[in-house]
């Protein structure tokens, strides 16, 4: 047997009369943990703090409890509050002292916190404290703005203190106080000219002081880019600055920053400044730059595209791309994976939307329709505009007509997506021949069918545009190309044509009996079955609008 074999066996050997068990073990970890707390001269107070604690964190106490828990918790934490701000559990119970104690009490609390705001700040939990005084104590937020002051530089660039600039400037600041956090972005010396009351915006520093605009937009081209290093660019105090400067800066400048944030603007796009910033990125952008942008917006698309401020930013990347290929494939072709879910989303069909009905206030707010024509200002593309939006039009048609083919029983029942299978219907360029088809097998269903395609409120107005499509004297409503759809639906829904005419429905028949192409035949098929539509007229206006078509030469 070797040595270390014969060591082996002999250690297995020997008998382990020595060895604890597991419970001792833990008992005596217990007992050096407890000696080792308690050497900590506030070890008493925080175990009383957290036996009140849990009782005070409850939600089923009743008000009198809560008053009596909270003047119990004073009693133990008064004074010494400093003492334990930076400790776990601690902070968690300063902040529920805060969010249930009274207006004395927490007033009490923010005087001992005095001096330890930017600290606080910067610890992993203390910033949840500064946070919850900040929403609690909103009369002592100058205050807390004032500890911070010539300091946000430096917190905004923290990672954990970022956040709590954030929360401060987004949620709770006024005016004046948003004017006086985003001074810091301007320079040391424009910091002095922003103070309570009388702070002021960067039009009215730079109206005051010309001479310092070279010094401010350096100074804030330094801050943003730090901002970017440190990954706190996600802030919206961030994206307003970065807009004050994209709006300020020369073209150079303008596309030096461009080059820092071009891979980084999926991270801005949620904000509305964020998402002004993308789009003027986008618009000053290379043909390389600007595939580059799309590479990186690839994952969030959908994000992007059903986000309040984000969709714009990809109506801009529509304005500018001239690589209409690329917006087919890239990301019409992503973003039709979720057509079901963008359809109907108020902000996520507008991308749809844009490409069919271009600018149409009927879609888009006229402060939407201006602020993309001021970015028309300084697009930098080769193509005309009317030129790309054929283009793109053509190129991604046949894609949408596919989504109605696929789904136009879904698509056409829900409210927000059967305006978007209207202007495909309209709008959209190439043949149509399956996507009409599929609508034409559903109006030949059952009529007992439950919320027939014919009387859904939805679905009965799609079929009505494409009705009078042909004849329509509107943009809006006149089909780019020819659908000839009203001979073909009243081939299908002939046999039950009287059916439709005494529900819902009645108001696709009376588009049928409106329109040349079908009126006489409509008329004749409806001719011996008046007395029930004049019973359905009493109570369905449809009915009653098509008796009177009925009765008209």
């Amino acid at each position: 047997m070797s040595a270390i074999g014969e060591k082996r066996y002999n250690n297995e050997d020997k008998p382990q009369a020595n060895k604890k068990s597991k419970v001792d073990a833990r008992n005596e970890q217990k007992s050096t943990l407890y000696a080792r707390k308690s050497q900590d001269k506030n070890y008493e107070m925080m175990t009383n703090a957290k036996k009140t604690w849990e009782q005070l964190r409850r939600s089923d106490i009743t008000r009198d409890e809560q008053k009596t828990l909270m003047a119990k918790m004073m009693s133990i934490i008064g004074g010494r509050v400093q003492d334990v701000i930076f400790k776990h559990d601690a902070s968690r119970m300063i902040q529920t002292c805060l969010k249930k104690g009274n207006a004395e009490q927490r007033n009490q609390i923010v005087e001992e916190l005095k001096g330890k705001y930017v600290e606080l700040s910067k610890s992993m939990y203390g910033k949840f404290i500064v946070m919850k005084a900040i929403e609690y104590c909103h009369k002592q937020r100058d205050n807390i703005l004032a500890e911070f002051k010539t300091h946000i530089r430096k917190l905004i660039r923290h990672k954990e203190a970022s956040s709590v600039i954030e929360s401060f400037y987004s949620q709770y600041a006024n005016a004046a106080q948003r004017h006086e956090l985003l001074a810091e972005f301007y320079g040391p010396e424009m910091t002095l000219f922003n103070t309570g009351d009388g702070a002021k915006t960067l039009d009215d520093l730079l109206a005051s002081f010309p001479e310092k605009k070279e010094s401010i937009l350096r100074f804030m081209s330094e801050m943003l880019q730090g901002c970017l290093d440190k990954g706190t660019i996600v802030n919206s105090i961030v994206h307003k600055a970065m807009y004050q400067y994209m709006i300020l800066a020369d073209d150079k400048g303008r596309e030096e920053m461009m080059g820092h944030l071009k891979d980084s603007l999926q991270e801005i796009v949620h904000t509305r400044e964020g998402a002004w910033v993308a789009m003027i990125c986008l618009s000053i952008a290379k043909p390389k730059d600007r595939k580059n942008i799309i590479k990186a917006f690839k994952p969030f698309l959908q994000k992007i595209a059903s986000d309040e401020h984000g969709y714009l930013v990809l109506l801009r990347l529509l304005d500018v791309t001239d690589d209409t290929v690329l917006i087919s494939k890239a990301v019409l072709g992503e973003l039709s994976k979720h057509a079901k879910e963008l359809f109907a989303d108020k902000f996520g069909r507008r991308f749809f939307m844009y490409i069919l009905a271009g600018r149409n206030t009927r879609y888009l707010s006229p402060e939407t329709v201006q602020l993309l024509k001021e970015g028309d200002k300084i697009r930098v593309s080769k193509k005309e505009p009317e030129i790309r939006a054929q283009e793109i039009l053509k190129a991604t048609s046949p894609q949408l007509i596919k989504l109605v083919t696929d789904d136009a029983a879904i698509l056409m029942r829900e409210k927000l997506s059967s305006q978007v299978v209207q202007e495909i219907m309209l709008h959209a360029v190439g043949d149509k021949t399956a996507a009409i088809n599929s609508i034409l097998a559903l109006a030949a269903e059952d009529i007992e069918k439950e919320n027939h395609i014919i009387e859904d409120r939805f679905a009965n107005r799609i079929i009505k545009a494409m009705i009078k499509a042909d004849t329509a004297e509107t943009e809006n409503d006149k089909a780019i190309e020819p659908l000839e759809f009203a001979p073909k639906l009243l081939e299908v829904i002939k046999p039950n044509l009287a059916h439709f005419a005494c529900n819902h429905g009645s108001y696709i028949v009376l588009a049928l009996a409106e329109e040349p192409s079908t009126q006489k035949e409509v008329k004749k098929e409806l001719k011996s079955h008046k007395k029930e539509i004049e019973a359905a007229a009493e109570s369905n206006s449809g009915s009653k609008l098509l008796l009177e078509a009925l009765s008209s030469k």
